[in-house]
């Protein structure tokens, strides 16, 4: 038997009430929400002056003078710093790079004190080393903090000269190079970084910088004796061309050749000569015609005028005199519409197929 319209009313707004007063407090925790977040991190944390207009690492306020590493409030919030610093004084503070500032007494990396160093000579030099009249001034990735050299290093002549990620700095001195503090047997004044790559060269010799896992440290190994022509790729290849010698990383793979074709066709992947080397070895070798070979998906298809390829692993079923890219994701050949699958990479069969109609 059907209720009567008039009392199914109340029972229907009870609902409806119900469910607007949700929605309401869903938008209202969604706007606090965002309120919150915006007074909390949105000015980022009082915001202040700059007191030095070509950084935007120290500010003063009405509390005082803050560091803080990074202007923007979600990157603080992940890998970010911010602090006060202690015992100012306003009328000597002076901002000497984006992480070092000092007064007529202290001496600040960040919001942190150094300790121990001389302020009167304390600087940071146009390479960015930081130095006073004794020392220079090293990170130490143990206490995380800034220490002075126990190297023998000569502050005054002392520069970065290639300054990487944490320890992996090198210094040069008027009589020595040295990669964290440890002095390297290298010719000083020869001594020079191949682009932006690992590699190095002085007049004898070609030199890789490589990271010793066991001794957590960055060591620079010698890995052959310096030729001509010296070539690379490109900057992120790992690939060099010395004289008649291929290197891949650290590693002589090939010695003694006639370099004709030396081209890069995907990730670590290249061609020298006739031969396709991926991770610094040969493959494919007897199967692909290298002269013929394209190469697609950033190097991962490889296609001759009688085989398809994906990886080291021969498509059977794709006819490879037809086979041709019609974009960037979509293959065809006579008989199939081929779309690379998501993830394909991590896939033995890279493609979908669809038959095409006759």
């Amino acid at each position: 038997m059907k209720q009567p319209l008039s009392a199914m009313k109340p029972n229907f707004y009870t609902r409806t009430h119900k469910i607007l007063r949700y929605l309401a407090i869903a938008v209202a925790l969604w706007y606090g929400g965002w309120i919150v977040m915006f007074l909390l991190f949105g000015f980022p944390i009082p915001r202040g002056t700059k007191i030095d207009p070509a950084y935007n690492s120290y500010y003063k306020n009405i509390r005082g003078v803050y560091y803080i590493s990074v202007d923007h409030p979600l990157t603080l919030i992940t890998h970010g710093h911010f602090g006060y610093l202690h015992d100012v004084d306003l009328n000597t503070f002076t901002v000497l790079s984006h992480s070092w500032a000092k007064d007529a007494s202290h001496i600040w990396h960040g919001d942190e004190v150094l300790e121990g160093a001389d302020v009167a000579t304390f600087h940071v030099d146009p390479s960015g080393l930081p130095k006073d009249k004794r020392h220079i001034y090293v990170y130490d990735g143990y206490s995380n903090a800034m220490r002075p050299s126990s190297a023998d290093i000569d502050p005054e002549s002392a520069e970065y000269f290639v300054k990487g990620f944490f320890n992996h700095n090198y210094i040069r001195d008027k009589d020595y190079v040295y990669l964290d503090e440890r002095r390297l047997d290298v010719d000083r004044n020869s001594f020079e970084q191949i682009g932006r790559s690992d590699w190095y060269v002085d007049k004898d010799f070609l030199y890789t910088s490589v990271y010793d896992h066991p001794q957590q440290r960055w060591t620079l190994t010698t890995t052959d004796s310096l030729r001509s022509p010296l070539d690379t790729i490109n900057s992120g290849c790992r690939y060099l061309r010395n004289g008649c010698n291929i290197i891949y990383n650290d590693s002589v793979i090939l010695q003694g050749i006639d370099v004709v074709r030396f081209e890069e066709v995907g990730l670590d992947k290249c061609i020298i000569n006739d031969m396709l080397i991926h991770n610094g070895k040969q493959m494919l070798k007897d199967s692909l015609d290298v002269s013929m070979a394209k190469f697609y998906f950033h190097g991962h298809i490889a296609t001759d005028n009688r085989n398809v390829y994906y990886g080291s692993k021969r498509l059977h079923d794709i006819d490879a005199p037809t086979f041709r890219p019609i974009d960037d994701k979509t293959f065809e050949d006579k008989n199939y519409i081929y779309t690379l699958k998501d993830r394909a990479w991590t896939q033995d069969d890279p493609f979908e197929r669809k038959k095409k109609h006759p």
